[in-house]
């Protein structure tokens, strides 16, 4: 016994045997070690595996939004204009100088007409308007310039001051834009963009007409992080830098050739990708880089054809968190488009409010999502206003849960995109609440 303890000591000592207890250590550290790897490899393997599989899923169809509440606020046929909102108020223009219809939609589901904003038959066709801190900026397309309305009480709507030609506007503007305190106008007659200092609402102040490159008219302007973006229907859709618009001359940028009819724009918040419309027969969306303003790339064109629809053409787009684009597109309703990847851009969702055939102008004039998801505004040049929930074309999940591994990182984000662009997003994801809370202010640089 003794002898063969002291044999077994030696060969401890030499290393070639282990005492159990030392073994056992041993022997579990490897096992982590081995099940680290394995368990590695397989994530790996399902990652691989499911980026594939993904990659050769066919799109998901498009889905139709869920009406919420239509009003037709006012009698006859009266071609309603643009629409807008603002806090638990839609508001609507008239073509047929009906004026403003001001709509509480604090219920979306038992909207209605909480008040008219009308200045009689002269003037009152509005058929741009926006709204911002209480102000309305209603434009008359019909000889009375632009009326800046106090809405503090959307129920008792005033007028605070008009700009006409006696103060260097327009008498009669097609289109209007807020930012910064400064006020732009366009006649949709000429290639001139007049500027007002309207932070005074009630002592509007004329600052500046910009001429642009334009060879016909300016039809409707947009501004981002002090660029003014300017849609010229002879084909020009002009970039201005206007920092410090009321007091420096504005600089051109650079032109985009973005094809005759250019109607309307609108830009993402980093000023990099460019939307633009063309009102024409069989008109189209055209997605620009202007990354470098002087060089600008045109990216995707988006039509009738390749979204499978049938209408005139697009109307007005309005981007939502900078990768999901709703167009008005005149007798197919509304479209809303993921453009994360502008070179591959598809159909999410639609809601078409016109039931008729296509001939000229009918349908789905403006498209205001800006409020949230769950009660996107549609004005219908007949139907008057649209309330939709467009909820189920949630654009990205804030976390995706797969097999209970969090998809964190690059790989995550590859498989987001992936899940996203097939629609998976829809059964697993939900719109976050923060972002959510987050549509209600208008962003982008905008106000109004």
């Amino acid at each position: 016994m003794i002898k063969n303890n002291f044999m077994f000591s030696k060969l401890v000592q030499a290393g070639k045997i282990k005492p159990a207890k030392n073994q056992l250590k041993e022997n579990q550290g490897e096992m982590r070690t081995m099940n680290k790897t394995i368990l590695r490899c397989l994530l790996i393997s399902v990652f691989i595996l499911l980026a594939c599989t993904l990659s050769k899923l066919p799109a998901a169809s498009a889905v139709s939004f869920n009406l919420v509440k239509q009003l037709d606020p006012f009698s006859g046929d009266n071609r309603y204009g643009d629409v807008w909102g603002e806090g638990n108020y839609a508001y609507i223009g008239s073509f047929a100088g009906s004026g403003v219809g001001i709509i509480d939609i604090s219920t979306p589901g038992s909207a209605f007409l909480a008040a008219t904003y009308n200045v009689g038959s002269s003037g009152s066709q509005f058929k741009d308007i926006k709204v911002h801190n209480g102000i309305g900026y209603f434009a008359s397309d019909n000889g009375g310039g632009m009326h800046i309305v106090d809405l503090s009480n959307p129920t008792t709507p005033s007028l605070l001051s008009q700009i006409t030609s006696s103060q260097g506007g327009y008498n009669s503007i097609h289109n209007v834009f807020i930012d910064g305190g400064f006020l732009y106008e366009a006649d949709s007659r000429t290639s001139t963009v007049k500027v007002f200092d309207v932070s005074n609402p009630g002592s509007p102040a004329f600052v500046r007409d910009i001429v642009t490159t334009d060879p016909s008219f300016i039809h409707d302007i947009t501004v981002v992080n002090n660029r003014l973006y300017t849609s010229g229907f002879g084909g020009k859709t002009d970039i201005y830098d206007i920092f410090n618009i009321g007091i420096t001359a504005p600089t051109l940028l650079g032109s985009v050739n973005s094809g005759g009819n250019s109607h309307s724009n609108w830009v993402t918040s980093d000023g990099n990708l460019l939307i633009s419309a063309r009102e024409i027969s069989n008109g189209d969306i055209r997605l620009f880089d202007i990354s470098n303003p002087l060089s600008p790339n045109l990216l995707s064109t988006i039509n009738s054809t390749t979204l499978g629809i049938n209408a005139f053409s697009p109307h007005n787009p309005v981007l939502f968190n900078d990768d999901l684009l709703f167009v008005s597109w005149y007798q197919a309703g509304v479209q809303a488009i993921d453009i994360s990847d502008p070179l591959n851009p598809f159909l999410l969702g639609s809601f078409d409010t016109f039931p008729g055939s296509v001939s000229g102008f009918d349908g789905n004039w403006g498209v205001y999502p800006l409020l949230g998801l769950d009660r996107v505004l549609l004005s219908d040049l007949d139907g008057g206003l649209f309330i939709v929930d467009a909820s189920a074309i949630v654009p990205e999940p804030s976390t995706i849960a797969l097999l209970g591994i969090g998809l964190g990182g690059l790989g995550g984000m590859y498989l987001r995109r992936r899940l996203k662009k097939i629609g998976v997003h829809r059964k697993i994801g939900a719109y976050p609440p923060e972002r959510r809370s987050r549509a209600g202010t208008v962003r982008y640089g905008r106000e109004g």
